[in-house]
């Protein structure tokens, strides 16, 4: 019971958490960035909660940096593939350290601003300085939080990874979410495009063994996920309701991957609808629900084919370092 009113009231305080620097941003006159304020807290809170400081800094500055200049190549297929390839590469190497789960948010986050870029309500863009100083500050607040709630509680170990294995995972996330970035840009693609780019980062895996699993985890969690957030649309259609659910599923995603006991489908089946309703705000929510489910399973293909070409050279390189798996 003492522990049941602990993680709610855990829940209660990280949500009033997430939501304070998209309310700031709102009360001071700047409603256009409040909402795309969500993800860059959350981006940092995750590696201060569950693994260190250092980590989340590293986490905030590259949201922040990765926002401005996410935003400067928008309408550009090209340079949006080079950035979120660039950003995929770091992250990819953080696999070295055992940090690269920690920082999976800072990619799926940036995949959002380049592929629906916040503007303003004339249509226009967000000054770039301005979006990156914005994401910036409010991920320096997710690490400030992250690290008061989480000082107390146990970190999940990590497993740092050999240089050989690092590289090979790197390169590889860093082509294929560089290509799902470009085409997503190229036809623009929208939400669905950034729903691309995530099924992307989640499912590929420094061993292919992790990532087959991931690969049907990831689309049975993603058709529940979705249906989910469909019913919450229909019984809650009010945009304040739907974010705060948003928020309580995605700290309930961040409880049950930490612990490790759960199964991906349902780490994948609480992630899905959260971020439907924190960034998903459409008119028409059964059309955007179908493009996400569309890109999930484009997703899934992209990352399931590269798994395949690539068996064949990761057994080889598994012999070659003494790996027990590849």
């Amino acid at each position: 019971m003492r522990k049941s009113l602990g993680t709610g009231l855990f829940m209660v305080i990280t949500t009033v958490v997430m939501f304070i620097p998209p309310v700031i941003a709102h009360t001071a006159g700047y409603p256009a960035i409040a909402g795309a304020l969500v993800m860059p807290t959350v981006a940092a809170f995750l590696p201060a909660l569950l693994a260190d400081v250092r980590t989340s800094l590293f986490a905030a500055v590259m949201v922040g940096a990765g926002s401005a200049v996410a935003i400067a190549v928008t309408g550009h297929a090209l340079w949006a593939g080079l950035t979120m390839a660039t950003v995929a590469l770091v992250t990819g190497l953080g696999c070295h350290w055992g940090r690269s789960k920690n920082l999976m948010l800072v990619p799926i986050t940036l995949g959002f601003v380049v592929c629906v870029p916040p503007s303003l309500g004339n249509g226009q863009p967000i000054n770039a300085l301005a979006l990156g100083a914005a994401s910036l500050v409010a991920a320096l607040w997710g690490t400030l939080a992250g690290t008061l709630l989480g000082r107390k509680s146990p970190k999940p170990p990590h497993k740092p990874e050999v240089w050989a294995r690092t590289w090979s995972y790197a390169i590889v996330l860093a082509i294929l979410t560089g290509v799902a970035a470009g085409f997503s840009v190229g036809v623009s693609w929208g939400h669905a495009g950034a729903w691309f780019i995530m099924t992307v980062v989640l499912v590929f895996q420094p061993y292919l063994q992790d990532a087959f699993q991931r690969t049907w985890q990831r689309g049975a969690g993603t058709v529940i996920g979705v249906l989910l957030a469909f019913l919450i649309h229909l019984v809650l259609p009010w945009p304040t309701a739907e974010l705060i659910l948003g928020e309580v599923l995605l700290i309930a995603a961040i409880l049950v991957i930490s612990t490790g006991k759960y199964p991906y489908w349902f780490f994948t089946s609480l992630i899905t609808p959260a971020i439907v309703l924190l960034v998903g705000n459409s008119a028409d929510f059964v059309a955007t629900d179908g493009a996400r489910l569309i890109a999930t399973f484009a997703g899934v293909g992209l990352a399931f084919l590269a798994e395949l070409l690539l068996t064949p050279v990761y057994r080889a390189g598994a012999k070659k370092h003494n790996l027990e798996r590849f």
